[in-house]
């Protein structure tokens, strides 16, 4: 299947399922990145106060979400996009992902919402544990450091900008 391909089944499943197709309880929809899903206001990097420097920190773009915690990187290739989560009449600016699915009938243990409260530039993690189970460290940092803002300014690296950058070329 070419990305064209791809990126046009991804609008139609996206559609199908905003229309009501299968209505009943929310819907989940399995991804592997979010481009083309039409989802670029929600990206950026989010972090407790909107302070980069701070962890855990999630990035959130075309490929998906990545997770910076305790000087690691972890990228997750597949996630479930509850489109219906709020009810298909739903009109906010609110997102639902469930980011650490376990199987297809397991959506896992951690809910995130992406605009809670129709507040915008804003992320936040929940439990969604049952008795008996529990959260692996980085999901627990993730909840426990939530709510989260987008960054106020960049993660500073060495100080040193890229020589293309420093010359003003574009790369």
């Amino acid at each position: 299947m070419t990305t064209r391909h791809r990126h046009v089944w991804l609008h139609v499943a996206l559609l199908a399922l905003a229309a009501g197709f299968g209505t009943g309880s929310a819907r989940a929809l399995t991804l592997h990145q979010l481009k083309g899903a039409q989802l670029d206001s929600i990206y950026g990097t989010y972090a407790p106060r909107s302070d980069c420097q701070r962890e855990p920190r999630i990035t959130v773009d075309d490929s998906g979400f990545t997770y910076h915690y305790r000087g690691h990187t972890s990228h997750p290739t597949t996630f479930e996009y509850a489109l219906t989560y709020m009810g298909q009449d739903y009109q906010g600016i609110g997102q639902w992902f469930f980011p650490f699915p376990v199987n297809e009938s397991d959506f896992g243990r951690v809910l995130m919402t992406i605009n809670p409260d129709e507040k915008a530039g804003t992320l936040k993690f929940e439990p969604n544990v049952a008795p008996g189970e529990s959260l692996t460290p980085l999901q627990a940092a993730l909840v426990k450091g939530s709510p989260y803002a987008k960054c106020a300014k960049p993660i500073a690296t060495s100080g040193v900008a890229p020589r293309a950058a420093r010359q003003g070329a574009v790369p």
